[in-house]
């Protein structure tokens, strides 16, 4: 490809070179930034296919005056020619060897009829004698009187083919493979699992034999299938279809590229966790600590940062809060898609929010209290987060100074590493600890200003901040701690009151007449991780403060507790929750005298026997239809004497008889 300089492409568009500048800064020209070894500065490159048509056009057309091509005649009805032996191409079809060619051709044809028409002597000697000088200075290409001739011939009849050496190419971008091979082919080798040319060849003639055994002479060999894939398939293709989409996205996708002219220091902060390559101790253990920062996108400056044991919501809390002491509340911060950002209480779950609790409620989280708007990069992007840069600053500069220095990789493992940890020699952690946060301020934040915008060359991270701050957000550390408290979900008051969830095990607060007072009352908790003695209670739906509820400790006694003080002291507690109710409901009806006392059974029966005076009467129509049985009366035999028994029987006192003569 063809590149020019912000100077040729100024002269050939006729304009000055700061309005050529100007015009790629606004994007209107694509040009690429690329090293001139020269003043080993970086420099604008213009590709000419990216000039307008005009001007390709006639940048071309003065190579082909610089070489001595004749400029090519467009007519609207071009004369009949004859058939030219090979196909035609113009000057700027050919690539930039060619282009090359031609030109070294063109200037070597052009001195040798120049000195040929000046000598005097024997132009047959003379031209065995210029054939020599051209051997001599032009070593990479095969110079004969016949070849002298023929390029002079090609050159004034304006054959631009005539004058590139076509030797050993005359079947160039031809294929003997049949297509139907030559896509199977292409199926076996365009796997994920990135099988070799030479499996996917063997298993092409295996398919050829069962789908197609008539081509099988026609195949030619491995050798002509891995041309093939050099000349056909690219390598954005190749990249996709063998190494996956996150491979393509980071060696062939087109990137968006960040333009940091209107952003302000503290307008985003980006947050990352980084793995120290040290291997550290605690005691005996050993183990690497993990590195939770923000990164001011603007100036460069690391503004807070924490190092803990493992990568946490918490921590990213603490380093938050570090920054935030520092350089005050940024109106942005831009993380990863990590559950420790992505958090109920911190940023919100965010797309890991399941579509079981989409309808469920959440308390304001930490961001949001803060006015911290969140934004998530793009999963597995890493070009989106320039804090990876500065991880990679960490390693190279701070990890490496370490004898506990492992490396991210087994092979970047020092050999004495072993030696180093078996004689005691690696760091402890807060060593770690101490050095990192004097390395950052006086290292780190002091050196030069790496960004993109050249005002700022010269200038240390710290100065670019400086510079570029125009209003920070502040708050009391008092206010501060309110809003960087942990929240629950939404819970609702039980008897036992409230409760957080620390490391898998529930801790209870509770008032006890608070408590009764809003038993089932929906609320969320805020609570301090480093301060468990006391959480505060929010109304779920005003998001008001109602209470601060101290630890219920009292209520949580062993199963098998023996101190009997520690169960006096919860039953104290139960039963001064039981009095309190029963106040409660001697207060409300302490004004009711004795007479006005009437239970509610005596209400009803009262209310019954007068409604049953007043309202219940059955009235009988006159119409009255009798039903009759329609059977006959059938007389029934009586024994002797069964006219004198008394009709009504007494059940009682035949039991009391039947007892009598049992006794």
């Amino acid at each position: 490809m063809d590149y020019l300089t912000v100077r040729e492409a100024a002269e050939l568009k006729g304009c000055s070179e700061q309005y050529m500048k100007r015009i790629i800064k606004e994007g209107k020209i694509q040009a690429e930034m690329q090293l001139n070894p020269e003043t080993n500065k970086m420099r604008y490159l213009l590709p000419v296919s990216a000039l307008p048509e005009n001007l390709q056009q006639k940048w071309y057309k003065q190579k082909r005056t610089e070489t001595g091509l004749l400029p090519e005649r467009y007519e609207d009805k071009p004369k009949k020619q004859k058939k030219a032996a090979r196909p035609q191409r113009s000057f700027e079809e050919l690539s930039a060897d060619e282009r090359e060619e031609v030109t070294l051709w063109s200037e070597i044809v052009r001195e040798w009829q120049g000195l040929r028409s000046a000598y005097n002597g024997n132009k047959t000697e003379f031209d065995k004698l210029y054939v020599g000088k051209c051997q001599l200075e032009h070593k990479e290409i095969k110079v004969s009187t016949d070849i002298l001739y023929r390029k002079w011939n090609a050159y004034r009849n304006n054959d631009i083919e005539g004058l590139i050496d076509k030797r050993g190419a005359w079947n160039r971008g031809s294929s003997t493979i049949p297509a139907p091979v030559w896509e199977a082919f292409l199926w076996y080798w365009l796997d994920e699992n990135q099988p070799t040319a030479s499996l996917c060849y063997r298993n092409t003639i295996d398919w050829t034999k069962e789908f197609y055994p008539e081509l099988l002479c026609e195949i030619p060999t491995e050798q002509s299938f891995r041309r093939q894939i050099k000349r056909d398939v690219n390598y954005a293709l190749k990249t996709l279809m063998r190494e996956g989409e996150k491979a393509f996205n980071d060696r062939c996708a087109p990137y968006a590229m960040r333009l940091y002219d209107n952003l302000e220091a503290n307008d985003c902060w980006i947050a990352d966790n980084h793995t120290f390559d040290i291997i550290s101790r605690d005691g005996e253990t050993q183990h690497r600590l993990y590195l939770t920062a923000f990164l001011d996108a603007k100036s460069g400056v690391l503004t807070g940062w924490n190092i803990t044991e493992s990568p946490c919501s918490q921590s990213t809390i603490l380093a938050l809060r570090h920054g935030i002491m520092r350089f005050g509340i940024p109106k942005c911060v831009y993380v990863d898609n990590g559950r420790e950002f992505l958090t109920h209480d911190v940023g919100g779950k965010g797309h890991r929010t399941r579509a079981s609790m989409a309808d469920q409620p959440e308390p304001p989280t930490i961001f949001k209290r803060l006015g911290i708007e969140m934004r998530n990069a793009i999963v597995r992007n890493a070009r989106a987060k320039p804090i990876e840069r500065t991880f990679r600053t960490v390693k190279e500069q701070f990890s490496k100074l370490w004898e506990g220095f492992c490396g991210g990789t087994i092979f970047e493992r020092p050999e004495n590493l072993k030696r180093i940890i078996k004689n005691g020699g690696i760091p402890r952690d807060y060593e770690i600890r101490e050095v990192f946060d004097a390395w950052i301020d006086g290292e780190y934040n002091c050196q030069n200003y790496g960004g993109s915008e050249r005002c700022y060359k010269g200038m240390s991270r710290i100065d670019v901040w400086n510079k570029t701050i125009i209003a920070v957000r502040k708050a009391n550390p008092s206010d501060l701690n309110l809003m960087l408290m942990r929240s629950t979900r939404h819970q609702k008051i039980k008897r036992n009151g409230v409760y957080i969830t620390i490391a898998g095990e529930k801790l209870w607060y509770m008032h006890p007449e608070q408590t009764i007072n809003n038993l089932e009352h929906e609320v969320y908790v805020h609570y301090d991780p480093a301060d468990l003695r006391r959480v505060r209670i929010y109304d779920s739906d005003t998001e008001k403060f109602m209470f601060e509820w101290k630890l219920a400790d009292t209520l949580m006694v062993d199963y098998l507790e023996e101190n009997q003080e520690k169960i006096a002291d919860a039953q104290a507690l139960i039963r001064m929750s039981r009095k309190f109710v029963r106040d409660q409901a001697k207060g409300i009806t302490a004004n009711l005298s004795n007479e006005q006392r009437i239970t509610m059974l005596d209400r009803t029966i009262r209310k019954a026997w007068e409604s049953k005076e007043d309202n219940f009467e059955i009235r009988m129509p006159k119409n009255i239809i009798p039903v009759m049985a329609n059977e006959e009366t059938v007389e029934e035999k009586q024994a002797v004497g069964a006219e004198n028994i008394p009709v009504d029987i007494s059940l009682r006192r035949i039991s009391h008889n039947a007892a009598k003569r049992k006794e």
